[in-house]
């Protein structure tokens, strides 16, 4: 049965509503990182902090311990990495404006950038003003949500990143089992076409001037498909490598420009050298 949804995908751009406000400058980092390291590799921190097990007596030790943790792992991988992935797995316990500053400090110390995968899916208002802070927090990229839309949505996004030479990634095809249910849902594009909403986000973040699209390195044919919309003007990020179950050839071959592996390095018994692994892999 196809997936259908009757969600009209119009261009604004004639008319000046949903335009490419691209500096790519964040594009550019990666390209530069991976030069330099010979890697496509970034490191996602999904280290936790199981808060429901830990006494408030004790809950400023367990954040230290954590971010101490954080810290090393970035400085034992960081040689085999181009960037460093962060999700509220490690930002909501340390603090935006406490802990975290001083992760990214770190990385950018080691010469590389800090992602943050938020993935912003709101009203144009708040969006940005969930931009600015994880900029001001030092992140050079954040994640997003097209399905927002431009106007009154992403656009602020983008403005805001453009404006302080920071990066936006926009989602396309998850990495979870049930992608299929949202990102492969059918929209209408005119009256009588009609494609899969992934492919829709793909033309949106080429026409946006995006840093780069998340595919699931679980859907190799969706890379490939996908690949074929953005080309070599947007990089593909693929996560879900490892614990999930993709593999860094399998995306890497079908498409995927770097790749994203978390707690496969994070829980490793040996995380530089897992990281070093991954990295081998994607020089092929």
């Amino acid at each position: 049965m196809i997936k259908h949804i009757d969600i009209s995908v119009h261009d604004h751009t004639a008319t000046g509503g949903e335009f490419n406000l691209s500096s790519q400058v964040f594009k550019r980092k990666l390209s530069a990182a991976t030069f330099v390291r010979k890697s496509k590799l970034i490191i996602g921190l999904d280290l936790v902090l199981d808060t429901s097990r830990t006494v408030e007596a004790q809950l400023e030790s367990e954040k230290n311990k954590l971010e101490q943790k954080a810290l090393q792992l970035i400085q034992d991988t960081a040689e085999h990495a181009v960037a460093f992935k962060f999700n509220r797995h490690l930002v909501l316990p340390l603090g935006l404006t406490d802990r975290i500053p001083r992760l990214i400090e770190r990385i950018h110390g080691e010469g590389l950038s800090a992602i943050m995968d938020c993935k912003i899916n709101d009203i144009g208002n708040t969006n940005e003003w969930i931009a600015k802070y994880y900029f001001d927090a030092g992140f050079d990229a954040v994640i997003a949500n097209p399905f927002v839309g431009w106007e009154g949505g992403m656009d602020s996004v983008f403005e805001v990143a453009r404006s302080r030479m920071k990066g936006v990634i926009c989602l396309c095809y998850m990495s979870h089992p049930a992608a299929d249910e949202g990102y492969g849902l059918d929209v209408k594009i005119d009256k009588k076409n009609s494609e899969p909403m992934y492919i829709s986000f793909a033309r949106r973040a080429v026409k946006w001037g995006a840093d780069g699209v998340i595919v699931g390195a679980t859907f190799p044919d969706k890379i490939r498909e996908i690949k074929q919309v953005v080309g070599d003007e947007v990089p593909i990020i693929s996560p879900g490598i490892g614990a999930q179950g993709g593999g860094v050839r399998e995306a890497m071959d079908a498409g995927a420009s770097y790749v994203i592996v978390a707690r496969s390095i994070v829980n490793s018994d040996d995380p530089a050298s897992a990281a070093s692994s991954f990295a081998a892999e994607t020089r092929g």
